[in-house]
């Protein structure tokens, strides 16, 4: 297993390679970072392909990386609490605060980014959604962040979490992927 982000850049001079943290750019750039995540990733394995886990925006990340580089090199994708529909609402209004311009953008329910990915290929392997239900998500069902309206692919096996909001700094979306929280996730 790896753990890896899309958030950093790597410029690989022989004698002195340099990472560089980018967290300001849009999806799609992240969606190239990846590409190059799974292409060491199997270098450093030896196995022909890997399954990507994708958290949040990661699952975005993920879906386009599909869209851009084909399904050759992954076993299967599992998506957690990810605006497969984009974001709307009071969280699209917010996400400026919390994430960088470019994200928020591109994450908007009806922005170019989240039509192409949507209206693009569907991926022709097993893509496992994980969908938070039990918290009121600004009037919807979700995981308070995401609702699982948006959260929902019907390309995909999608697997609901009921959960709860302790409140809004404490959502379900943060402690979905928390083992000790919700070992459910992981049984799924």
């Amino acid at each position: 297993t790896f753990r890896a982000s899309y958030y950093y850049d790597l410029f690989n001079d022989p004698e002195n390679p340099i990472v560089v943290s980018a967290k300001s750019d849009d999806i799609n750039t992240y969606a190239i970072r990846l590409k190059n995540i799974v292409d060491v990733v199997k270098e450093k394995t030896g196995r022909p392909k890997v399954i990507i886990v994708g958290y949040s925006m990661g699952g975005l990340v993920t879906r386009r990386y599909i869209q851009l580089f084909g399904e050759n090199d992954v076993d299967k994708i599992i998506l957690f609490a990810s605006p497969n529909h984009g974001i709307s609402g009071d969280v699209a209004q917010y996400c400026g605060i919390f994430g960088e311009a470019k994200h928020c953008k591109d994450m908007k329910y009806d922005s170019v980014f989240m039509n192409n990915l949507n209206m693009g290929n569907k991926p022709n392997i097993p893509v496992y959604n994980i969908i938070g239900t039990g918290c009121d998500t600004y009037g919807e069902d979700g995981d308070g962040i995401v609702t699982s309206k948006s959260a929902f692919l019907n390309f995909a096996d999608n697997f609901y979490i009921d959960g709860t909001c302790d409140n809004l700094f404490d959502p379900l979306h943060a402690r979905i992927v928390q083992p000790d929280g919700y070992p459910i996730t992981y049984e799924k």
